[in-house]
């Protein structure tokens, strides 16, 4: 069995997105990862991206090296790079939370900003409830 691999990022868009440009982002995200069989989420608030991103190890690393040529983002951080067992987005390409809906203030973190180390680290620790949430929400 291969190596399944999660990393976890955060970037600043280097231009405000409005929400036809997010879907956009999205549309394209999702081609891409089908054919890599990539699975994740992809959470973005007032500039600000953390993005979850699982599949083979190959893939990823590929993946990461095109995300940081990426010019519609900047500031590239990895949070945690682990391999895994099985997938926290296992039916999804490409799922995306807007943190503007108020039906997501109720999880730890998640009505703050991106840019805040002490929020980053809450989403990350509280990953596989917001996993399960997001995923009764949107499928």
């Amino acid at each position: 069995m291969t190596k399944l691999r999660r990393i976890i990022y955060t970037s600043q868009a280097t231009k405000e997105l409005s929400k036809r440009n997010l879907l956009d982002l999205l549309h394209e995200s999702r081609a891409f990862n089908k054919i890599d069989n990539i699975t994740g989420v992809l959470l973005y608030k007032q500039g600000y991206f953390l993005q979850v991103l699982e599949g083979k190890t190959k893939v990823i690393d590929n993946l990461i090296e095109r995300l940081i040529r990426d010019s519609r983002h900047k500031h590239f951080k990895i949070i945690q790079d682990n391999f895994i067992e099985s997938r926290l987005f296992q039916n999804w390409r490409m799922g995306c939370a807007d943190f503007d809906d108020p039906t997501l203030i109720f999880i730890p973190g998640i009505s703050k900003d991106l840019n805040n180390l002490q929020v980053i680290q809450d989403l990350v620790i509280h990953l596989p409830e917001i996993a399960i949430f997001l995923q009764g929400e949107l499928d």
